[in-house]
């Protein structure tokens, strides 16, 4: 018999922690949640840091994974002879609930098990006549943040504080942001207040403040940590057609075997689109109960890497690199970053109706998993690599959604000094491991000069076209006019003006 996920939970657990304890990355095995899973889960998955080593058998075994933050054999540490003077991340959400449109489909498959009640499931199938969606008050609890995303972001905000101890010091107050996404859906928010409580401490109730970002504001145009919600332009197809191929290519033999573990083979019916839902439950069951799902055991590490790719199609033409001009509405962001990194940590700042104030040297901002892909995909570190295959999944492949898409996906920018007043370098890592950016990683650890990004980002703007355009089309010379006429552009300004109309804050 061969061996399971299931099977090898304790043991997994026992080498992912043996790799924390030796500074390889954080957490206790592949996440902070305290429960194993496969690392291929994309957009469904808990956060995990790094890459995994891949296995030889083609049964996923994860005592057969090394946990490391290093994709390009980079570590993540501070390079010999540099320090970290100026931090900038964003992060999407922590682990949550279902959205209501993913529950009903729990619901629906509960039901279709349920209406076969002769049928009699075998081996790692066996479970799933007594199975039942893991939410206690679905009501209260879809689209929340989870338990499991609780821990995550408290873990988060410890990670960052030791990771940089140099950034912060007791009693100093703490700046976040946040996108409001929707209002009675504050994940968002509540990952930024969870985060700067496991920042600052216990004093993050009154020390630390949250700055929330309306992006449903028509003046908001590139100033918020979601522009693409104002975006008439902007559409995400979910993977289109590409998604469609290649979903029919891996799916109906996973269908096929699974559906020849019942008695009589085939009595559950199973459909390609219930099959694919089996790895979403795997991701979300684990972080939610905190266990490993016995959903996790049901695919073998083939046919999850086959999931995995299903999610990498599905970012990188829904809202990536293949999306047309989907992934440059985060650039805007991106360049007030960058210009804050070439400004320094010193600078002080003063808008027309705010006190003038200093940034926190950790720029925190919290997002959804759209704009985490545009960003990821604006910044530099995929630029060599050519478009997803629908057909197959090609050799060497970078863009890889489990690395920085999934639950508190996050994307690190470094500012690092290196041997006493030289220039400044910029590093970026995603989900702590060190992406170098394409043609630009000559500094130490493969880091790129900054006053060089600045230019590569520059030009990453004019090549993309005006923002208003994109966003706006037909509609953007009227756009413009509005804006000006109340004194707005469509530039990224929140992390230097804390009094802008379409912010609010929330404490801690």
């Amino acid at each position: 018999m061969k061996p399971t996920l299931v099977a090898l939970v304790l043991l997994s657990w026992v080498r992912g922690l043996a790799a924390a304890h030796s500074g390889v990355g954080v957490g206790a095995g592949p996440g902070t949640i305290g429960a194993q899973f496969p690392p291929y889960l994309g957009g469904s998955s808990p956060w995990f840091p790094g890459k995994f080593r891949l296995p030889r058998p083609r049964i996923l075994m994860l005592t057969d994974y090394v946990s490391g933050p290093d994709v390009h054999n980079i570590p993540y540490q501070t390079p010999a002879g540099c320090s970290v003077d100026m931090v900038a991340f964003t992060s999407r959400h922590g682990s949550r609930y279902p959205d209501p449109g993913s529950y009903s489909g729990w619901v629906a498959l509960q039901s279709k098990i349920q209406s076969a009640p002769s049928s009699k499931a075998h081996g790692p199938l066996s479970f799933i006549s007594t199975w039942k969606p893991a939410l206690w008050n679905p009501d209260l609890e879809m689209s929340q943040i989870s338990l499991g995303g609780y821990k995550e972001l408290y873990d988060m905000g410890y990670t960052y504080r030791t990771r940089y101890p140099q950034l912060y010091s007791e009693n100093q107050t703490f700046v976040a942001w946040a996108n409001m996404y929707q209002e009675h859906q504050p994940r968002v928010i509540d990952s930024a207040r969870l985060f700067v409580r496991g920042y600052v401490g216990p004093n993050a109730t009154t020390l630390g403040s949250v700055y929330v970002l309306n992006n449903t504001d028509q003046r908001a145009v590139a100033n918020s940590l979601a522009p693409s919600d104002l975006c008439p332009m902007y559409h995400d197809n979910s993977g289109g057609l590409n998604a469609t191929i290649w979903n029919s290519i891996y799916l109906p033999a996973v269908a096929a075997r699974l559906n020849a573990l019942t008695t009589p083979p085939g009595a559950l019916n199973f459909t390609t689109s219930d099959v694919s839902q089996f790895p979403v439950l795997c991701g979300f069951e684990s972080q939610i109960i905190g266990t490993t799902s016995q959903f996790c055991a049901l695919f073998t590490k083939d046919e999850l890497r086959s999931f995995e790719y299903a999610q990498d199609i599905r970012y990188y033409y829904g809202t990536g690199p293949g999306a047309v001009k989907n992934d440059t509405f985060m650039l805007p962001f991106l360049s007030a970053v960058i210009e804050r990194f070439v400004d320094g940590p010193d600078k002080e700042y003063k808008s027309n109706s705010s006190a003038p104030y200093r940034l926190p040297p950790l720029i925190a901002t919290f997002t959804n998993d759209g704009q985490i892909n545009q960003l990821a995909s604006s910044i530099g570190v995929f630029d060599d690599e050519p478009p997803l295959p629908p057909t197959h999944i090609p050799h060497g492949q970078k863009y890889i959604a489990s690395h920085f898409v999934t639950m508190r996906g996050t994307i690190t920018f470094e500012r690092l000094t290196c041997g006493g007043a030289g220039e400044p370098y910029v590093r970026i890592l995603l989900n702590d491991a060190v992406y170098p950016i394409v043609g630009c990683d000559s500094g130490p650890g493969r880091s790129c000069p900054l006053v060089q990004y600045q230019e590569i980002v520059a030009k990453k703007q004019n090549d993309s076209g005006k923002f208003i355009q994109n966003c706006f089309g037909p509609q953007a010379s009227a756009v413009s006019q509005a804006l000006a006429a109340e004194g707005f552009q469509a530039k990224t300004t929140f992390l230097t003006d804390l009094s802008l109309p379409w912010e609010y804050v929330v404490q801690p």
